[in-house]
This record gives C-alpha cells, structure tokens and sequence, in this order.
C-alpha cells in the first residue's frame, strides 16, 4: 500500500493550512536526522515529509494533487461496485447460538461425572448415609457463543 501525502503527515484531507503546518512541524521535530543520531530511515521519512509539505503547503499544487488522487480513487470504486461471484455463508440464528451456549454453559456446571473417582465425600457426611460431591480440577466449559 502507498501511502499518499496525507498519510504521511497525518492529516484528514479536509485539513486547514494551519493543521497542516502544525503537523508537519510536529513530525520534522520527531524525524529529523540530527535528532535520530543521522539514521538513515530517519533522513528518508524526514525527505518524505518534507515532500508532502511542500504539495500540501502549496494551494495550487494541493488542488492538483487532489485532482490526481480522486483520478486514481474513481477506477477502485467502479472495480468494487461489480458483484462479487464468491458466495455469502449463511448467517447462524441468533436463537440457535443462544441455546448452544445455554445448554454448554449448563452442561458444564450440572453434568454427573463419568467416572466415580471423581466423586468424594463431602466434609459434613454421617457415617450412615454417605454423600458424594464431584471435585474438579478445573472447569471443563466448552462454549459454543
């Protein structure tokens, strides 16, 4: 993807002189290569910034560059108005997601456990009628939402 002047800088397209110049003067701060120790990335973004100030600061040579961009636009949006051939998915019921993930959710905190070593005696038991709990480690949930 290439970036376009406004990107660089950071700006909406709509953006006053005034917006433009503060931006620009925030990134020539950021990026100069003094400032970044003479990198070699930095100069070049520094080059590039300066670039899109010298279109951007210019009115005549902003409305050009407009022009030339809403030229380059114009082809995209005709490519994207053609019907798309790949067919949609069908969307999933909102009830049916509902239920999975009730009955999941349920299922996970009342199901008997199959094995029986899972069953333990509770603290409070009498010796005449045991009771069992089932002890996990972790839950098991599985959600389907």
């Amino acid at each position: 993807m290439v970036l376009n002047h406004y990107q660089i800088i950071g700006i909406p397209e709509d953006a006053y002189a005034r917006q433009i110049k503060a931006a620009y003067r925030s990134l020539a701060k950021r990026c100069h290569p003094d400032t970044n120790h003479g990198s070699e990335a930095a100069a070049e973004l520094f080059r590039q910034i300066n670039e899109a100030y010298r279109v951007l600061g210019d009115e005549r040579l902003r409305k050009a560059y407009d022009l030339k961009l809403s030229a380059q636009r114009t082809p995209l949006k005709q490519e994207s108005a053609k019907p798309k051939t790949r067919p949609k998915a069908a969307k999933p019921d909102p009830q049916q997601k509902f239920n999975n993930f009730l009955y999941s959710m349920l299922g996970a905190l009342l199901e008997t456990p199959d094995d029986p070593t899972e069953l333990k005696p509770c603290n409070n038991a009498s010796p005449t009628a045991p009771q069992t709990r089932k002890v996990r480690s972790k839950p098991d949930f599985n959600f389907y939402y």
